[in-house]
């Protein structure tokens, strides 16, 4: 269970709650803190550890922004919703999670000094 942060007025708090499979109020509060980087990245820490290889035993996260009455879920993950999203390279040829640092060899260029000495 998460270490409960003291609720001081004015300031937000973040809770990454895990959303267990089929109870609708089975929201349990796995992480709290004041950043929401660091929410994000527990919960992504969270979901690596708890399944791997996203086969559906962390049924869904979500980081709740908590700021005094109001609640606002700013980030999220549900494992059906996944499984439904097409594989990139799939869609566009190449992993787009991947960075690109241009062609494995130089790449010949055109030489336009040939061509003007033609013209002339």
């Amino acid at each position: 269970m998460a270490a409960t942060l003291s609720h001081a007025a004015g300031q937000e708090r973040y809770e990454v709650r895990e959303i267990l499979e089929g109870q609708a109020l089975g929201h349990e509060v796995r992480h709290e803190c004041r950043d929401y980087v660091q929410a994000v990245e527990f919960a992504f820490e969270f979901l690596q550890r708890r399944d791997p290889g996203r086969e559906g035993v962390v049924h869904a996260l979500e980081v709740v922004k908590v700021d005094g009455r109001h609640r606002e879920t700013v980030w999220s993950y549900d494992h059906e919703r996944e499984q439904g999203r097409l594989d990139p390279v799939r869609k566009w040829g190449y992993d787009v999670t991947r960075s690109w640092s241009g062609p494995a060899r130089p790449v010949a260029r055109p030489s336009f000094g040939r061509l003007q000495q033609r013209r002339a």
